[in-house]
Formats: structure tokens, sequence, C-alpha cells
């Protein structure tokens, strides 16, 4: 039997499991005193441990003890999303993007967006979720709701070793992502709303340097492209190796 897994982003300094993470440790699991756990930190090392005091608010551990470690990272992938008007598709996508190891995901609003607010909190705990359910060693930052002016800025004054990448819907079709993509390096990819950008948003996007490219002939949901742009990157990079 696998030893259960717990979200703990500090446990080398904190010997004990936040609130809700111990509570689903004794009232879920019904874990005992003694009992061996997983502790994954989201920034790259996964750890065994011993339970100590097994309590619904407050779980302590012991022998504390490193089994993986990730340094560094080839790559790295951020995500900005304009959200759908339903949060359920964007929790989905929180969820499926994490899982497939996604770094970092980021909500901006443009013309054509449904939403303009997220609920940050109940974002994190499913990217929590996900972080333990598919043991990966990285927990995305889920970062909050700015502005697409802001977004097109985003590639002034940086260096080689970042990319600037939109998901965009023209005719003639744009070159697939395949072609267009740099590997080893910081990815950033822009997926826009259902609505698609507008023509003054895409021609500064191009403007400021970002470079579009086509997930395909078919017109994707926006949850569907960030999962499928997400998948593409990770198996480009394995099939470069």
């Amino acid at each position: 039997m696998s030893c259960p897994v717990f979200y703990a982003s500090e446990p080398e300094l904190k010997s004990g499991l936040s609130e809700d993470e111990s509570f689903h440790a004794c009232k879920v699991l019904r874990l005992k005193t003694g009992d061996q756990i997983h502790l994954l930190n989201g920034k790259g090392k996964r750890y065994q441990a011993e339970l100590e005091n097994v309590d619904s608010k407050k779980t302590t551990f012991k022998s504390l003890q490193i089994l993986e470690e990730i340094k560094s990272q080839d790559f790295t992938l951020s995500l900005w999303v304009a959200p759908t008007k339903q949060m359920e598709r964007m929790e989905w996508m929180v969820e499926k993007c994490t899982e497939l190891g996604i770094h970092s995901i980021g909500f901006f609003h443009s013309r054509y967006s449904e939403r303009k607010e997220i609920k940050l909190n109940r974002l994190e705990k499913i990217a929590v979720s996900a972080l333990k359910q598919s043991k990966n060693l990285f927990l995305p930052e889920i970062k909050p709701m700015i502005s697409i002016k802001e977004v097109i800025k985003f590639p002034v004054n940086q260096d080689s070793s970042n990319q600037y990448l939109f998901a965009h819907i023209a005719d003639p079709v744009d070159p697939p992502l395949f072609t267009v993509f740099h590997k080893n390096i910081n990815l950033n990819i822009l997926i826009g709303p259902e609505g698609d950008f507008s023509k003054e948003e895409s021609d500064s996007l191009i403007a400021a340097q970002w470079l579009p490219f086509s997930l395909g002939k078919a017109i994707l949901r926006t949850e569907t492209a960030c999962i499928a742009a997400t998948h593409s990157i990770h198996l480009l990079h394995a099939l470069h190796e």
C-alpha cells in the first residue's frame, strides 16, 4: 500500500500539517501515530515522515527525510488565461494543468472576457489537491487577475531565456505550436477568451513581440486550449530529449 501524500510548504521548518491537511489525515484517512506519510513542498522536494500526533486541527510529524529532489528545471511554463463565465470550467482547467505539470497560472481580462473576478483561494486548494493526486513536485503559483494591457507589456526588456506565445485564431492559420516554441527556456503562453482577442489586441500583442500560434483547425474551448497547450509543451520537450 502506498503512503498517503500531503502538502506542506515548509516541512523542514514546521513539523505540522495545515488544518485542512490535518483534518484529512485524522477524519478522512483515519491515520494513527506512527503511520508513515509522504510530504510534497511544491518546490521540488518529496519527503517521508512519521506521524507523531494525529489531531483534526494540528497533526504533527517527525523523522523527516528527503526521498526525491529536483533543484532546477529544464524549462518553466506559465499560462495566462481569460477566465470563462462558468468558474467550474476554470477549476477543472487548474486541476488538469496541475496534474500535467504547469508552473504558474495567471488570469487576465480583455475586451471579450466573460469574467473579471476570480476566487484565488478556491483555485489554490484545487491546485494543492491535484498536486497530491499526481505526485508532481512543483505546485503552480495561481496569480490574480490583471488587464490584457499589462500582459501585453510582459516581453519588454526580457532576455532570450523567455518566450512569449499566444494562441490565435486566424485565416490563414498561424504556424502550429511545435514549429514556434523554443525548448528549455521560460515559456509564457496566452489563451484568450472564447470570443477571441479583438483585432486591436492581437495587433498589440504581435507589436509587443508576442508570437501567434495555432492549436489546430478546430476552435477549442478556453479550458481545452489551456490543457492542450500544457500537454503539448511537455510532450515536445520529451520528444526533444
